[in-house]
């Protein structure tokens, strides 16, 4: 737990219905802080009210890969997830300014919290991955500044001890120029190289919620200034779902590919999110909430708002999760000074075409190719590059639609037979193609652009050899 404000700072409780949107106003009481183990700072006064649940417009998707929008219809999520792996939309009626420009400790970044499973785990048997590739999120957010001002810095960070300072991130987006002058939905689509691998678990084996939570943040980066700005409150357990709490921590899950329905309307409550998240503010860390949360409205709004944040998050989920092949080269290091690493996941199996090809440790931005041969080699420094050519014979190069991409943001290139960017039933050779046949064997690397010393080069990834099945 982070070092405490100096004071428990009070809430008071007022009903929701047809009350204008204000900005958080501040009160600190006189009543002195406990003990860490205990509750968090309570945050000032009551968080902005929304006017009304059917108030929060619809801005459609932003496309993060190309710049675009896709206004509201029944296609702005495709092709996000499909799969939700992380859902906390039970709105409260209420946001949040803390750490807007219009509200408590400006400039300071909000850090919530959740659990998303691995694979084996015993309370989620439908997690059928350790790592999964996500594609997109949604978010939920009030700005009352101008027009087209609005802006977050948004981050996630696969492993995260609630309430603490965060570690460097998995994967951060920048998103300026954003709606405002009211409260909005709107999905933001990370497909076409923006896409991250996010592990399960908080990356390490079940255990405590400390140690298997992952964390996401937002900041206000929006250029009015002036309005109060934050996200949605969302989570309320206690109305969406009965039996929440697991074993002493809340495992519900609802409304994900791995968890059970919501048992009120479709909403969710953020698998294992706590009453409280971090701000982190320019002179220092603390952990705050609301004052207290109660419910005794079952599948109602709660007296007092839970202390977390809208947010979706989608991914591709699927069998794809257990190793395929075998790594049996290794290259040289990149400009970032480790190797451009190489993993196959899926199934070896040819008449299942399930297999994710995923190149990670690149250079930010670098474009790349997949390369691949029936038969092993040895070329250091192939035509020039920093690497080694561990293929031969006749050499193919997955140049398709989709298939030549650049490195997102958590520095990865990957293509995936399930989204259809490629096909084991023709891989390249040469001129032509070949398809995958049980005892056939297929080697692959990733070839891949560079700089060094400010001259541009290539370099290759780590290799990786698969005998194909039935």
């Amino acid at each position: 737990m982070l070092p405490m404000a100096p004071s428990f700072l009070c809430v008071s409780s007022l009903a929701l219905a047809g009350l204008p949107a204000t900005s958080l106003a501040l009160a600190q009481s006189s009543t002195s802080i406990r003990t860490a183990s205990e509750r968090p700072a309570v945050l000032t006064a009551e968080p902005a009210r929304i006017p009304s649940i059917a108030q929060v417009r619809d801005a459609g998707a932003y496309h993060v890969a190309t710049g675009t929008w896709t206004r509201r219809g029944v296609q702005q999520r495709s092709p996000i997830g499909p799969d939700v792996i992380y859902a906390n939309t039970a709105m409260s009626g209420y946001f949040s300014s803390a750490g807007g420009a219009g509200g408590f400790a400006p400039l300071s970044t909000n850090v919530d919290e959740g659990f998303i499973p691995a694979r084996g785990n015993p309370e989620y048997p439908l997690a059928d991955r350790s790592v999964y590739t996500v594609d997109g999120f949604q978010i939920n957010y009030c700005d009352l500044g101008a027009a087209a001002t609005g802006g977050w810095d948004i981050s996630f960070y696969e492993s995260y001890v609630p309430c603490a300072s965060p570690p460097a991130p998995t994967a951060s987006v920048l998103l300026n120029g954003l709606p405002a002058t009211g409260c909005w939905t709107l999905f933001i689509d990370l497909s076409g190289g923006q896409e991250f691998d996010f592990a399960g678990e908080g990356g390490g084996a079940a255990g405590t919620q400390s140690s298997t939570s992952f964390g996401w943040s937002y900041r206000y980066i929006g250029t009015d200034g002036t309005a109060p700005a934050g996200f949605i409150l969302a989570g309320d357990p206690a109305s969406t779902d009965p039996g929440w709490i697991t074993g002493g921590l809340p495992t519900d899950g609802t409304e994900t590919y791995y968890g059970p329905a919501s048992l009120c309307g479709g909403s969710a409550t953020g698998n294992r999110t706590q009453d409280s998240w971090g701000l982190i503010n320019p002179t220092g860390a603390n952990c705050w909430w609301f004052g207290g949360y109660s419910n005794t409205n079952g599948c109602g709004v709660p007296f007092q708002p839970y202390a977390s944040f809208f947010m979706e998050i989608y991914a591709q989920s699927g069998p794809g999760s257990a190793p395929v092949g075998a790594a049996y080269c290794s290259s040289n290091p990149n400009s970032t000074g480790v190797n451009t690493t190489l993993a196959m996941s899926g199934s070896d199996s040819a008449s299942a075409n399930d297999v994710l090809l995923a190149a990670g440790e690149l250079p930010l931005g670098s474009v790349g190719v997949f390369v691949t041969s029936m038969t092993q080699g040895s070329t250091p420094n192939f035509m020039g590059s920093q690497g080694n050519l561990c293929l031969g014979g006749t050499l193919g190069y997955l140049t398709g639609p989709g298939q030549v991409r650049s490195a997102g943001l958590d520095g990865s290139i990957r293509i995936d037979t399930t989204l259809g960017t490629w096909d084991v039933s023709a891989i390249p050779a040469g001129a032509g193609t070949y398809a995958a046949a049980a005892g056939v064997t297929s080697n692959f690397q990733l070839w891949h652009r560079d700089v060094v010393a400010s001259a541009p080069t290539s370099n290759f990834s780590d290799a990786v050899s698969v005998t194909w099945s039935m």
